[in-house]
């Protein structure tokens, strides 16, 4: 899911939890209740704001979760049969001029079944001769 549509079921999520505790709070007859309007009011706002609270940190922090930081990498692929993947982060190959730069965070992720293969590279692999890698 995209960040943007996180976003949009986290905040739902919170305003739903505050409306439907709001209202089940106001329907509840527990005997504990003020009996007075104001302050049952009172009571079910206090209660619905809580839990809206812990709602709305909950989907707040699987909302930012997707977000990335600057430099991340993230990579998924799927192989099968012959098929070949190449995973790289970084140059692989850098020269003169080009930085071998390294990802900030990395996550490389592959399925792979069959006769497929997979290559991976977290970084610099300039050493690396052909079919170096491969796993």
């Amino acid at each position: 899911m995209q960040r943007a549509g996180r976003w949009v079921v986290a905040v739902c999520a919170g305003a739903g939890s505050f409306v439907g505790c709001l209202w089940a709070a106001r329907a509840a007859s527990f005997g504990f209740l003020p009996r007075e309007e104001a302050d049952r009011w009172v009571v079910a706002t206090a209660f619905a704001t809580t839990v809206a609270t812990l709602v709305g940190a909950a989907a707040g922090w699987w909302a930012g979760a997707g977000a990335e930081e600057a430099g991340a990498v993230r990579q998924e692929a799927t192989a099968s049969d012959d098929a070949r993947v190449t995973q790289v982060a970084g140059h692989r190959h850098p020269g003169p001029g080009v930085p071998a730069e390294r990802p900030g965070r990395l996550a490389q992720r592959v399925r792979a079944a069959g006769r497929s293969r997979v290559t991976q590279v977290g970084g610099d692999d300039g050493t690396a001769g052909p079919g170096r890698g491969d796993r």
